[in-house]
Formats: structure tokens, sequence, C-alpha cells
């Protein structure tokens, strides 16, 4: 750097930890990866996209990390930051095949010590997303990265094994190691309040939500705020406030585009909405969990979403009420149904109205989107004897 000349890269990384001015660390990042001194730096490209990731700048990130790898495209030291980058962008925005394959480039070409940490991270948070817990700890066991991430890791291991007191234990210790408060960077408060709360120590969960979302709502990122606020909602007692809590937290999670999270909150919004009676509603944000995590790829959640959806009783229609419904996801209009059941059209409209109810539903248009239409899809019919697709 020029003597007397203030690194843009090391402003943004600054601002970034402290978490406190978000306009002033993009604007930092920006300058510096338009500068040909941080852009011929690796370090400084680093800092730079990785504040921009946080910030939820995602597309930008992604094109400053496509210009340089054109720019420079022998620079392996400057390729590698570049990569992690482009796999962090991956993860928050959900697509988990883009950011597997691009973790697997870098750990076969070997990587430099400073962000082997969060190399570490990842690729465990992505095997245990995937159900492979086996392959994460092993990931552990055979990475000598240490700090604050590695504790990080290790309680994302612990969380899918069950032992949620080993999981809060390493949490803490490391935001004892980090020093970074910015939950946008490692959101470890709230990853311990899940543990405290699986531990059964609400108050603990609950000042421990709380922390994280004060420290988001300095920093201001959706991603960051939506998530530290679940948290907040699940620590919650049920008290009507915390379905509202968590409402807030499924928009910010699907304005920052946060699609893994969005789906464990939307799992974690259906748990709550059967503790307070509310199954038809809880049926319908399961079946929203269930698509998202199905697009993220995220098989665990799918196993749970399932589970879940399994436990809360459908309610029952009568074989003429099921009939009916099945036509109506099929695409047939009153009148053809009618015409295919022998029925006036005006029983068929009674029909209907009861199946509406008894799912707590508006209309048609919601019951061919309802779990209950994905559940009887293999038996959609447009007649009574011969399979047929949508109609209409």
């Amino acid at each position: 750097m020029n003597a007397g000349h203030e690194c843009g890269a090391a402003v943004a990384a600054d601002l970034l930890a402290a978490g406190e001015d978000w306009t002033g660390a993009v604007q930092a990042a920006e300058q510096a990866l338009e500068s040909p001194a941080c852009r011929a730096n690796a370090r400084c490209v680093s800092r730079a996209l990785g504040t921009l990731v946080c910030a939820g700048e995602l597309v930008a990130a992604d094109a400053h990390g496509l210009a340089l790898l054109e720019e420079r495209p022998g620079d392996q030291a400057l390729a590698e930051h570049v990569v992690l980058a482009q796999a962090c962008v991956a993860r928050r925005t959900g697509d988990l095949a883009r950011c597997s394959s691009l973790l697997a480039l870098l750990r076969r070409d070997g990587i430099a010590d400073e962000i082997r940490p969060v190399v570490l991270f990842s690729t465990v948070e992505l095997l245990v997303a995937r159900g492979e817990i086996e392959e994460a700890e092993a990931a552990l066991l055979g990475h000598d990265a240490g700090g604050p991430l590695r504790r990080a890791a290790e309680a994302v291991v612990a969380m899918a094994q069950g032992r949620p007191r080993d999981a809060l234990d390493r949490c803490l210790a490391c935001g004892r190691e980090a020093g970074v408060g910015n939950p946008a960077v490692l959101p470890w408060r709230s990853l311990a309040a899940r543990a405290a709360l699986a531990c059964g120590d609400t108050g603990e969960a609950l000042r421990l939500a709380v922390e994280e979302h004060t420290a988001a709502a300095r920093w201001g990122e959706p991603r960051a705020l939506g998530w530290s606020l679940s948290a907040v909602a699940a620590a919650s007692p049920p008290d009507g406030e915390d379905l509202v809590v968590y409402e807030r937290a499924i928009r910010l999670l699907d304005m920052a585009h946060a699609r893994m999270e969005l789906a464990e909150v939307l799992c974690d919004y259906g748990d709550r909405l059967i503790l307070h009676g509310k199954q038809a509603a809880a049926r319908e944000i399961y079946t929203r969990a269930r698509a998202t995590a199905l697009n993220v790829g995220d098989t665990v959640l799918l196993r749970r979403v399932d589970e879940a959806v399994r436990g809360v009783a459908a309610p029952e229609l009568t074989p003429v009420e099921a009939e009916v419904a099945r036509f109506v996801c099929a695409g047939l209009n009153n009148k053809e149904i009618a015409s295919r059941l022998a029925m006036a059209t005006r029983t068929v409209e009674l029909h209907l109205t009861r199946v509406y109810r008894k799912l707590g539903l508006s209309g048609r248009r919601e019951l061919r989107a309802t779990r209950w239409a994905w559940l009887h899809e293999g038996t959609l019919r447009t007649d009574r004897g011969a399979p047929g697709g949508p109609r209409g």
C-alpha cells in the first residue's frame, strides 16, 4: 500500500467486526475492490468480498469475484479467496449443491491457512444439513484448523448428535474466542440459544437470543435480523406475541433469500402453531417448509417436516368429500365434477364448502396448494376409473 493510504479493505473489515455501520462497511469494501492496490492483494480481496457477503450484498460480491477471476486468471492465491466468497454466497442463498462443489474445489487444491477455518465450518454445516453426521465428525477430526470457527463447527455436530449441553459449551467458547459481536459474521449466540433451549434452560436461551438480536439490529442486515428474531421467538413463551415474532423473522429471511434458514424457521413456526392449537395453519406452513427444504437440499430438515406432518392429525373427509376434493385438485370445475359424480352442482358446492371448512381453506386455489393435495397427488383422477392429469 502507498504510504499514508488507508486500506479500504481493512476499514471494511473493521467496520464489519464492529457491526454498527453497514453503509460505511459496504462503501469501504466497494472502494477497496475498485482500488488497483487492493485488487492485487488476495488478503484485501478476501476482506472486501467477505464484508459484502456479510452485508447481504451477494450479487455485488459474486460480480466482483467473477471480474477478478477474469482479470487475474493465473493468480492461485486470489482465486481461492474468490472461490470461498462464492461458496459463502451459495450457502447464504441456500444453493447447497453449488456451495458443495466450490468447497470441494478448495479442499482438493489446498488452501491458505487464514481461510481454512471458514472452509471447515462451511463443510461441516453442509454435511450436517445433508444428514452426513459421521462425515462431518470425520472432517473435524481430519482438520487442524482451530479458533472460534472450529468451536462453532463442533457445536453444529454436537447439536446434530443430540448433545445440546456440549453444543452450548462450545458455542460459549466460540463467543469468548471470537471477539466479533456482529452476528452477520458468526451467529454464535443464536446457535447457543437453540442449544440452551434444547437443554431446557429457557431463561438463558432468551437472554442469548435477545443479545444476538440487539447486535443484529445495530447491523441491520435482513438475514442476521431474521435469524436472530427466530431465536427470540423460539425462546419466548407461547403467548401469541411469539407468532408475530416468527412471522417477522420469516418475512426478513424471505427478503434476504436465506432459504436454508427460512426452511428451518418455517418448520419451527409450524411446531409453534401446533402448540397454539392451530393445526390447519400449521399444515400450510409445513407445506411451505417442505418445499423450501426440498429446493435447498436439506435432507435432515425434510425428514423433520415429514415427521411433524405425520404427527398432525389431518381432518377426516368423507369418501364423497375426498372424491370431490380430488377432482378439484385435478382441475375440474363444479359443473364437470357434478357430471362425473352424477349429482347436482349445488350438492358439489355443499361438499366443497365442508372440505374447505375442515381443511381451514378459503377456496380451490388454496386446496390445490395444500399438504392434502400433495399427499393425495397419486390418487387424483379425472374420472372414476382412469388416472388423469391437471386440467384448466
